[in-house]
């Protein structure tokens, strides 16, 4: 029993992490405005399937940690793991740059 106990506590601790730093911030009509080429309804999906599919499997920095170049390149080398679809990345993308745009 001893044995099953630390089986299941190593694999909880290699497993997913469930906590993110922060809750991803909402995006607004602002965010939106800004950026001529989406609406809110978008950037509210991106945020949607960033909480969802990104975070539930690990932690991130927050999102001014990496250029705002660089998340494009950062979600598609995780869009496998994440079973993104091309529009799916794009929305994501959307969202981290609209939010990384607020600071």
């Amino acid at each position: 029993m001893k044995a099953l106990s630390s089986l299941a506590a190593t694999l909880l601790l290699c497993g997913c992490e469930a906590v993110p730093y922060y809750t991803p911030p909402t995006p607004t009509a602002e965010m939106a405005r800004r950026q001529s080429d989406v609406d809110l309804a978008f950037l509210q999906k991106g945020r949607a399937l960033f909480a969802r599919r990104c975070l539930q499997c690990h932690t991130l920095p927050p999102l001014w940690y990496y250029r705002a170049e660089d998340w494009p390149l950062i979600v598609n080398s995780m869009a496998h793991r994440a079973s993104l679809k091309p529009a799916e990345r794009e929305a994501i993308v959307a969202y981290i740059l609209a939010i990384r745009r607020q600071r």
